[in-house]
């Protein structure tokens, strides 16, 4: 859920593109981006950290430009 959601602000196609890029890095590495025990803790590592793959962490078999498309779909 993108940060705008969560705290009930307008938003647009901007939260979209955040969870699809929630849903590709999953695909891409197998986990999910922002992790926590509870609800609390995965809103607040939404908010504080900025999640992307980098070049290093790309699995075989994925492109740069596939981790670039979900680091902008996460920029906030």
């Amino acid at each position: 859920m993108s940060p705008e959601v969560m705290f009930k602000q307008n938003h647009g196609v901007a939260a979209d593109y955040f969870a699809v890029g929630v849903i590709a890095y999953e695909c891409i590495m197998g986990r999910r981006p922002y992790l926590g025990r509870s609800r609390k803790e995965i809103r607040d590592a939404i908010l504080l950290k900025q999640a992307q793959i980098k070049d290093r962490d790309i699995p075989s078999g994925y492109t740069k430009e596939a981790a670039d498309f979900v680091n902008r779909c996460l920029k906030r």
